[in-house]
């Protein structure tokens, strides 16, 4: 492979993204330089997989162009050796409705609601039930090449039982699930309801770190290189 500029530059806000990045990427190799807008692209009307396939990696992509355009914004003339690639990513929670119509789940509000639409989402898609995690990475060379995938893992959660309801009060009083779509973290508090998980772990998280170093490779970036 080519040699090539050490710098990753992640375009998001997510530290979980970060530190699963840093299991491929030196730390001191990683620029973090979230996109200036945080309005996206909802899935509102959206519940067959295709379309909601196609917006996820939309705001995947969106999200890219505008790292991008700082960038070029920087340094229009040297941009060509600033960095390796640009990448970011998008994950969501995907659930079925009783009739069987698909429903995203982003983050639970940030109010009062918070806990009651979270348990609310327990109860009615998670306990006993088995939902989908997707993550759209989209990774960016300078020279203009792009590999974009969606990334799906399927996660069942334990049946309800009689102790249940005192362990959602537990977890809801933790606070993690503000911020987190599908308002839970596999990785954290939220494990404790999990009984399996069906694909990549760090899909869930975030970041997909294999089809990422696939994407890499895809790019011919030498994920070595940049960590020398």
């Amino acid at each position: 492979m080519r040699s090539c500029p050490t710098t990753v530059v992640l375009g998001s806000r997510s530290p979980r993204r970060r530190e699963l990045l840093q299991l491929l990427v030196a730390p001191d190799s990683i620029r973090v330089l979230p996109p200036t807008s945080r309005q996206e692209c909802g899935f509102d009307g959206l519940h067959n997989w295709p379309s909601i396939e196609s917006r996820l990696a939309e705001v995947a992509s969106t999200k890219c162009d505008d790292v991008l355009s700082q960038l070029k914004a920087e340094s229009a003339n040297e941009i060509d050796e600033q960095f390796a690639a640009v990448l970011t990513a998008d994950t969501i929670i995907v659930v079925t409705e009783e009739n069987g119509r698909l429903q995203v789940l982003g983050q639970p509000p940030e109010d009062d609601s918070c806990r009651d639409v979270v348990r609310n989402w327990f109860h009615r898609y998670y306990l006993g039930r088995t939902h989908t995690a997707a993550t759209a990475i989209c990774v960016a060379t300078p020279a203009g090449r792009r590999v974009e995938r969606v990334v799906t893992t399927r996660v069942s959660f334990h049946p309800a039982d009689e102790q249940t309801e005192s362990q959602i009060d537990w977890y809801l009083a933790t606070g993690e699930s503000q911020g987190k779509a599908g308002g839970y973290a596999l990785q954290g508090a939220g494990g404790v309801f999990i009984s399996a998980v069906e694909g990549s772990v760090h899909n869930v998280v975030g970041l997909p770190l294999r089809e990422l170093l696939n994407a890499l490779s895809e790019l011919e970036i030498d994920v070595a290189a940049i960590n020398n």
